[in-house]
């Protein structure tokens, strides 16, 4: 795995050339912005004027002039974020990308198709909708990885059930029963009925306090599920939800784990109002793709000396 020092050299001596014709588009944009937001106020001071005086017209006047302006200044910070939105996922991103890993696809306005959803079981109820952008596909050793943004929804009235990272990717053991772990504050009660009812799952008892105490397991097999789940793979586990700090689902299906990882900040965008040539700023595209990848090594995923044939 590359480093943050080397990933802030490849910054410094390649990405910021790429970066400056961006930046210099968001400092002219801005600069714009802001002389619109200057003309509003004066504008804004002669509505006060007219407001005072009690005169109608002006006052009348003064409010459509404001509102034109408003609404040109939105659509200028419209197009501004759409351009440099689009060029930012067309030309810089995928250098990140690669730098991290030379084996990697990644589509913009793409997500993990709803099926992948619906065969993780990772959701209580039926998936209605499923939005998503940033997909990303990487090859790690043995292991094949994708993840992306989604924002899931059920039927009804406050349908969303999740919103965040889901990941879907390779496991290093092969089994036929279905093994889910969800966080243990957040699994009710009829979530477990409901799996016990549709999947004939029931939760099983392992021998490590700390982690019964974060996760609850549900399965069809309780030897296969022992399989699976090796004291070093739940100390492992319990080490990626502590390093993303977050409350983690997983399930083990048909040769496949898929991974919920919560998160409601939009990732992978610039920032009209933050410089483009800040190492930081560029970090923060880096740092979530390398938690999110690492979980190949962090579960040593690439290990394949117990699987079966």
């Amino acid at each position: 795995m590359r480093t943050v020092d080397e990933f802030q050299i490849y910054f410094e001596s390649e990405l910021k050339l790429l970066l400056q014709p961006l930046e210099e588009y968001r400092i002219s944009r801005v600069k714009i912005f802001k002389r619109i937001q200057y003309l509003a106020i004066l504008f804004g001071f002669i509505l006060l004027i007219a407001v005072i005086y009690g005169n109608l017209v002006l006052l009348a006047l003064m409010i459509l002039v404001l509102l034109f302006i408003e609404g040109f200044a939105f659509e200028s910070i419209s197009t501004t974020n759409r351009i440099l939105r689009k060029d930012y996922k067309n030309n810089i991103l995928p250098k990140v990308l690669k730098f991290i890993n030379s084996d990697f696809e990644y589509i913009p306005r793409q997500k993990i198709s709803k099926a992948v959803f619906e065969k993780s079981l990772l959701f209580p109820h039926e998936i209605s909708v499923v939005e998503g952008e940033d997909f990303m596909r990487f090859k790690i050793g043995d292991t094949d990885i994708m993840f992306c943004e989604a924002e899931v929804y059920g039927y009804g009235l406050d349908s969303k059930m999740f919103d965040g990272i889901f990941i879907s990717t390779s496991f290093n053991k092969s089994f036929n029963s279905e093994t889910f772990i969800f966080p243990k504050k957040s699994t009710s009660l009829f979530r477990k009925i409901r799996f016990k009812l549709l999947g004939s799952s029931y939760e099983v008892k392992l021998e490590d306090p700390e982690f019964e105490k974060e996760f609850i397991v549900l399965s069809e097999d309780q030897v296969e599920s022992r399989y699976i789940l090796t004291t070093s793979l739940m100390e492992r586990i319990l080490d990626y939800k502590r390093k993303l700090n977050t409350e983690l689902g997983f399930s083990f299906i048909s040769k496949r784990l898929y991974c919920t990882i919560p998160n409601s900040k939009n990732l992978f965008e610039p920032a009209l109002f933050e410089t483009f040539m800040d190492f930081n700023f560029i970090l923060q595209s880096y740092e979530p793709i390398i938690l999110y990848t690492s979980i190949v090594a962090d579960l040593n995923l690439n290990l394949r000396i117990w699987s079966k044939q």
